[in-house]
């Protein structure tokens, strides 16, 4: 019997308009009545990922977030946060150094600011999306995971462009490297060749590397919950699309990678979903409240 629905943010639940479709929120509300805990498993801090527990009434269902790839817990029905682990001055020195040589835009989150740096390169790259876009002179320059320029204002209120390591905090969330995926490749592969014994680093998307600490990964997170609550692997379902979930389909015996996701996420899933980002899960949820219906 499942018990547990876990769920990806970027790529998997949210469309490029970062939106829930009305099919899939359906879906995962009457999970919920049906005493399966929803959990929103993501890159974002839990001030990106409120909005979306409101709209799923997770809070009346006992629902939870896993934040920044496994940094943290939220408990939404409680509001209690359990930090597991973030990264320290020595360790954000170390790679965002490395990262500046790399000439990759570097960000540096914490729960609602980013620091970030920008190579001179992307900067043209940036100011011609602007122009093509349109774009007012307020628009954030931060590199996102669609394009150049995004606007995360939404949760990240405080967005700070640094010169140096030196006007980063002494404690972030992550670090993340943002550029086109054929830059991002080149660097993926220097930062998993200089620090894969320190750091957890993955690709989320094509244009974006997630950095946290050693052993901090969603499945290492979600493997605790299950440990701490005695739920077996065969108890929970896990959609997802980045290389960030692979850890988490490892952990359970229900894995979904999404049909949009590159062939190397879909090889390391037990199953792919049939159908887009947008009913892709709703298809898989449908036939588990109609079992359980019976």
């Amino acid at each position: 019997m499942i018990k547990w629905v876990v769920v990806d943010m970027d790529g998997t639940l949210l469309n490029d308009e970062d939106k829930i479709s009305e099919r899939t929120k359906r879906c995962l509300i009457k999970c919920q009545e049906l005493n399966i805990r929803i959990i929103l498993a993501s890159g974002r801090s839990y001030t990106r990922l409120m909005p979306y527990a409101r709209e799923l009434n997770m809070s009346s269902f006992e629902g939870r977030l896993i934040e920044v790839n496994g940094m943290s817990v939220y408990e939404l029905k409680t509001g209690s946060r359990r930090i597991i682990r973030r990264l320290y001055r020595e360790e954000i020195e170390k790679l965002f150094t490395f990262c500046q040589k790399l000439q990759t835009e570097v960000q540096c989150f914490q729960d609602d600011a980013v620091y970030y740096w920008i190579p001179k390169w992307q900067e043209e790259k940036k100011r011609e999306e602007r122009i093509r876009r349109n774009l007012p002179d307020e628009h954030p320059d931060l590199g996102g995971a669609w394009s150049w320029v995004t606007d995360a204002r939404d949760g990240y209120p405080l967005q700070v462009k640094v010169e140096n390591v030196g006007q980063v905090p002494e404690t972030v969330n992550k670090v993340n490297c943002c550029s086109d995926s054929e830059s991002n490749q080149r660097n993926f592969l220097a930062l998993k060749n200089q620090f894969s014994n320190e750091f957890e680093i993955v690709r989320s998307c094509p244009r974006l590397i997630e950095i946290s600490p050693g052993g901090i990964t969603k499945g290492a997170a979600l493997r605790m919950l299950m440990e701490e609550e005695s739920v077996s692997p065969d108890e929970v379902i896990v959609f997802g699309d980045g290389e960030n979930d692979v850890d988490m389909f490892r952990s359970v015996t229900y894995s979904y990678a999404m049909e949009n996701a590159e062939e190397f996420i879909k090889k390391q899933a037990r199953m792919v979903t049939a159908a887009n980002t947008q009913d892709g899960i709703a298809v898989v949820l449908e036939e588990l409240i109609k079992g359980m219906q019976v």
